[in-house]
């Protein structure tokens, strides 16, 4: 008859396990502590309703291994099936487009890649396995953003130039601006915050929306900030901010650099500048509106005061605009612009 014997300090490990441990493991602990108190394996068994053979096989075990003679020993289990063959047809599929697998379709879908698997491989996974498969693949399921075509201007470089030499032959007497406009709005921007779990924040809206063009301009030089409010962001609202700008400006050239929006470039505005030659316009690339320094000022103010706030009316919006001007220091203003 097999029987076990523990020394004190193994009773108290066995004991110790056999809380901690669940399941199977447990249960053979407990073969080993009734064996220790005299108990044979026939009535262990009855005590467990397992079979005798059972018992004897799990006590045989902690005799010859010890405890580790109480574990299961790693099984093999059945093979994947998605095999790197698999894994490497997957990667290939989601790179195509799944119309040149003969889908009518334009993005791949779990089914659509499991019938191209079966096809191309021979493997039939279920949709479960599909999605795990390519979850391991570092994929996610989610949205595409939409993003602008990317165009250079083929005189780019030119134009580039010709300002450089603009400002250069303006000499530093002449103030260099770079000039743009931006709509502000009563329907509050909604940018990311951090909110209580559990808690979304509500964030409100005016019902009717109402907005304003801000005109900036920003003299590269020194830094000083010249805007001006207007209903809307036609060319006459352009020329009026022109015309302001020479009243800010009374004395020297000015040099302004814009975009090569419609406004700016409208036959009103051409007529104009001919008759005001003092103050020239600049005109920056197409498609490079990035490079008008004034768009960082614009992203800052906007983030500042504009997100996830409702104000009372376009009078307190267009106020609170004006302290983030006034706070607004040139050399701050500069940093910014260099962004």
């Amino acid at each position: 008859m097999i029987r076990v014997q523990l020394s004190d300090d193994q009773r108290r490990e066995l004991r110790l396990l056999a809380r901690q441990e669940v399941g199977r493991v447990s249960e053979r602990i407990h073969f080993v502590l009734l064996s220790d108190q005299g108990h044979s394996p026939a009535e262990i068994a009855q005590l467990f309703h397992s079979c005798e053979a059972v018992v004897r096989y799990w006590l045989k075990r902690y005799q010859d291994q010890g405890l580790p003679g109480l574990y299961d020993e790693p099984r093999s289990g059945r093979p994947r099936k998605v095999s790197p063959a698999v894994e490497e047809t997957l990667v290939k599929l989601i790179q195509d487009d799944p119309q040149h697998a003969g889908y009518l379709a334009t993005f791949w879908t779990v089914a659509m890649v499991g019938l191209a698997l079966v096809k191309q491989v021979g493997v039939t996974l279920s949709p479960s396995s599909v999605r795990g498969a390519l979850q391991h693949l570092d994929l996610r399921w989610g949205r595409p953003r939409l993003a602008m075509p990317i165009k250079v201007d083929p005189d780019k470089a030119s134009q580039q130039w010709a300002i450089a030499k603009a400002v250069v032959e303006a000499g530093p007497a002449a103030a260099i601006l770079y000039a743009d406009e931006s709509r502000v709005q009563l329907l509050p921007l909604i940018r990311a915050m951090w909110p209580w779990v559990g808690h979304q924040i509500r964030v409100p809206t005016p019902g009717t929306n109402v907005t304003r063009t801000l005109f900036g301009a920003l003299t590269i030089r020194t830094g000083r900030w010249v805007s001006l409010v207007r209903e809307r962001m036609f060319k006459e609202d352009f020329m009026a901010f022109l015309e302001y700008l020479l009243v800010a400006y009374p004395t020297g050239p000015i040099g302004l650099i814009v975009d090569n929006f419609s406004r700016h470039t409208a036959q009103a505005v051409t007529e104009w500048l001919a008759e005001h030659p003092r103050l020239p316009l600049l005109y920056l690339p197409t498609y490079c509106s990035h490079l008008n320094s004034v768009e960082q000022i614009w992203l800052r103010l906007k983030n500042k005061i504009a997100a996830n706030r409702l104000y009372g009316s376009m009078k307190a919006l267009l106020e609170t605009v004006e302290s983030f001007f006034n706070e607004m220091t040139p050399e701050q203003a500069l940093v910014w612009a260099a962004a």
